[in-house]
């Protein structure tokens, strides 16, 4: 990708922090001749794409149907689309997860008697997905279920061209995580249907996402390890469709809790590239709990420790898309009423129950959303340092500004001192605060989510 020059500043942002305790205003010459520490920036390569753009999976099957009312009604649908654009959300991902048909109730009956699933939610049309997109410029994954076939898959596909929107069709996904599915699929079974879909809509020009996995234990259905599962999928599928010669088939991990990091990339990519060396990832699902009982996405604490672990993904070259799990029911947004929440227990003694306070709220790791989303990753990432509590990086944007952003996880205030060929700034960061900053550090935006 090509770069603009910026006049005040060289090829690469060069950024030194020194990191000082000291009060939230300003500090004054003698106030700064304090115990110092150092961190050193890094220059990210040109070769760096722009960050992952940030989405959200839909989890419409819940009681209340919350997304299915959205879908269905456009009051509903319009609220539900202005807090997820509150969120940051540009982009959503709808699973048909092996319990919805888009051919109607009694094919989904089927559908889930196939995949020993019991779910019930009341059955809509795919269509009222679609128009719901279109309605508020998102654009979407879809994971397909394999075992209905290509003639199927196409038909999701032309239904987006019938109302004009394959633009907005960022992949179609082929099934969610296939080596948990009861069946069980075995690797070369799975792969033969998947390969069949690929085949026959290629001519379609669409992309397409391919589950992935990594892991030694022997906890799936065929009692292969995750790892063994993958690796025999890849190479079957390598055989019917040459894989490690296409560029319109992303990866799909899923990461949760410690799974969250840059190193769990790392792990994918021992597996995939021998086999795909050019892949890229779509997460379509990640949470940095397993976990959400007690509710701690509506603490600010959940928030910092939320921005932290996804700052360090941001900067992963192999990720094209992240969607965080799930809508409504965690992490950056709910839906309240006098009677129940989207939350684990439908209720939470920090949820007010007041006919005020119902409708969609945005919680404080949508807020990091937000601010990653519009400001802080918006753009080219040209330098980074720090890690754990202490973070920064520089991202360029689309006009040529540098903005810098600072996140202080800390209990203290710290004040930042920026130094970067001529550039000589000071900021000052209160306590467990994001903030970013332009060249002339100048505060753009901050967002401050003290526990």
């Amino acid at each position: 990708m090509k770069r603009e020059k910026v006049p005040s500043l060289t090829r690469w942002v060069e950024v030194t922090l020194l990191i000082i305790a000291a009060a939230i205003t300003p500090v004054s010459k003698g106030a700064a001749a304090g115990r110092q520490q150092r961190a050193e920036s890094t220059a990210i390569p040109e070769s760096k794409r722009r960050p992952p753009i940030l989405g959200a999976d839909i989890a419409y099957a819940g009681r209340p149907p919350v997304m299915i009312d959205a879908f269905n009604n456009k009051a509903d649908g319009d609220d539900a689309a202005r807090a997820m654009k509150e969120a940051g959300v540009s982009t959503l991902r709808f699973s048909f997860h092996g319990f919805y048909s888009p051919l109607g109730p009694a094919p989904t009956e089927r559908v889930k008697s196939e995949n020993k699933l019991t779910n019930e939610y009341p059955w809509f049309p795919f269509d009222r997905y679609l128009e719901f997109i279109a309605a508020h410029d998102f654009t979407t994954v879809v994971a397909i279920n394999v075992e209905e076939g290509p003639a199927v898959a196409r038909s999701v596909v032309q239904k987006f061209v019938d109302l004009g929107i394959l633009s907005k069709l960022v992949a179609v996904e082929l099934s969610n995580e296939p080596w948990l599915n009861p069946r069980p699929w075995l690797p070369e079974d799975y792969a033969a249907h998947a390969a069949d879909i690929i085949s026959n809509l290629s001519s379609l020009g669409v992309k397409f996402a391919l589950p992935l996995t990594v892991g030694n234990e022997r906890k799936t259905p065929t009692r292969l390890s995750d790892s063994e599962w993958v690796t025999r999928m890849l190479g079957a599928l390598e055989a019917k469709v040459n894989l490690s010669r296409r560029s319109d088939i992303y990866g799909v991990p899923h990461l949760y809790a410690r799974g969250v990091s840059a190193g769990a990339i790392r792990k994918f990519n021992e597996v995939v590239r021998p086999f795909a060396p050019r892949m890229r990832y779509l997460i379509t699902e990640f949470n940095i709990r397993s976990n959400l009982e007690g509710n701690p996405h509506l603490s600010n604490k959940y928030g910092m420790e939320f921005a932290r672990k996804l700052a360090e993904l941001m900067l992963a070259p192999e990720i094209e898309a992240m969607y965080v799990h799930s809508v409504p029911s965690h992490s950056i947004v709910y839906y309240s009423t006098r009677r129940f929440a989207t939350v684990v227990g439908q209720r939470d003694p920090r949820i007010p129950r007041t006919r005020e306070d119902a409708g969609w709220h945005v919680t404080p790791a949508g807020r990091v959303y937000a601010l990653y989303s519009k400001l802080a990753w918006k753009g080219e990432p040209v330098a980074r340092g720090g890690h754990g509590e202490q973070q920064y990086w520089a991202v360029r944007q689309p006009g040529g500004r540098i903005v810098f952003t600072v996140l202080n996880d800390s209990g203290k205030g710290r004040e930042f001192k920026i130094k970067s060929n001529g550039l000589k700034l000071t900021v000052n960061i209160s306590a467990r605060t994001i903030a970013c900053f332009d060249q002339n550090g100048k505060q753009l935006e901050a967002l401050s989510l003290p526990y």
